[in-house]
This record gives C-alpha cells, sequence and structure tokens, in this order.
C-alpha cells in the first residue's frame, strides 16, 4: 500500500500573502499591485459575495486545510485572511 505524501513546512507569511494577493487580482481582474492587502475585502473594486467564497475555497485547496467559518466571519482584510491561513496551517500541520 503506498504511503501518504507528506505535507511540507506551513506556509511562510510571505508566501501566503503573495499568492492571496495574486488570487484576489486574478478574481477581481486586476494587477496585483492594485490590490491592497490592509483594505477591507468588501471594500475592494469589483469585490462581491461570490467572489469572497471563490477564494476561501481557493485557498483552502492551495493549502489543503478548512477554515474554521467562525473564525471567516472575523475577516476583514485580505492580511486578515492571511492571518488565518496561516495559523490554521499551523494548527492542522500535524493533523494532515
Amino acid at each position: 500500500m503506498p504511503t501518504p505524501p507528506t505535507p511540507g513546512p506551513p506556509p511562510t507569511a510571505e508566501q501566503v500573502s503573495e499568492s492571496v494577493r495574486t488570487l484576489l487580482a486574478e478574481v477581481l481582474q486586476r494587477p496585483p499591485t492594485e490590490v491592497d492587502m490592509t483594505q477591507r475585502l468588501t471594500a475592494l473594486p469589483g469585490m462581491d459575495s461570490l467572489h469572497l467564497v471563490q477564494t476561501v475555497v481557493t485557498c483552502e485547496k492551495q493549502w489543503s486545510i478548512q477554515l474554521d467559518e467562525e473564525e471567516l466571519f472575523d475577516v476583514r482584510t485580505g492580511d486578515d485572511l492571511c492571518a488565518l491561513i496561516r495559523r490554521t496551517a499551523n494548527a492542522q500541520e500535524g493533523t494532515l
């Protein structure tokens, strides 16, 4: 029976930030330089609830994590989302 792949180390803050910024830029069809990670996600030009869900699902798939729905309600900015991804990845590192 094959051995399941061993997960790598949790992503660094820089990796998460760069990836989330790029993802938001793709979803919003804007250059990454126009995505302000400190701005409220709902205030980003072109952002709507469907784009938010798409962003969360893509992040979960990318890092093989499950973000807590209650904690997602506290996410306001791109930086908040990055912090939640890092916390979740670090917490789930031993259980992946």
